[in-house]
């Protein structure tokens, strides 16, 4: 299941890429799935564990991967990695659905920049969970509702100072 936490959350990571490039092992680009993000993310194809082939690029390192494909790869083989989906694109959004129905992931959502087209599809039944207020998002329309009502919003000061 995936459980998103809508607006800015200091403790998500931001800076996929250098998380990424110094936490990733090479023999994560052996996973069918992983080169499925690849194929999918970056229109690139897995040559072996330090090559792929962009059509854009040419021959280049994992490090030079897309951030969503990054945060894609790091949410699906690693436990705990938290991150804002600010990072990735609409072209993740299948694919963080597919990583939702294998495994409980959790992440923020500061900007506008997803809207799970697929979800409640037949292929993507399981609801996104809302950490704010526990509700549970089965479709899109219920996605971007509350993705508009909660992103952006002030943060409740709990700590009995100015907000």
């Amino acid at each position: 299941m995936l459980s998103i936490f809508f607006g800015y959350d200091k403790d998500a990571i931001l800076n996929v890429d250098t998380y990424f490039n110094n936490t990733y092992d090479e023999v994560w680009f052996d996973d069918p799935f992983v080169r499925k993000v690849i194929d999918v993310v970056d229109h690139s194809e897995v040559q072996d564990r330090q090559c792929i082939l962009s059509t854009v690029l040419g021959q280049i390192p994992p490090e030079r991967l897309s951030g969503g494909a990054k945060a894609l790869i790091l949410l699906y083989e690693e436990e705990e990695f938290y991150t804002d989906l600010i990072v990735c694109g609409r072209n993740c959004e299948k694919l963080l659905l597919d990583i939702a129905e294998k495994k409980d992931i959790k992440c923020a959502l500061s900007g506008y920049d997803i809207s799970f087209d697929d979800l409640g599809d037949a292929d993507h039944l399981t609801p996104i969970a809302c950490i704010n207020d526990g509700s549970m998002l089965k479709n899109h329309e219920e996605f971007v509702l509350k993705m508009l009502e909660l992103v952006g919003a002030p943060v409740k000061n709990t700590g009995g100072g100015q907000a």
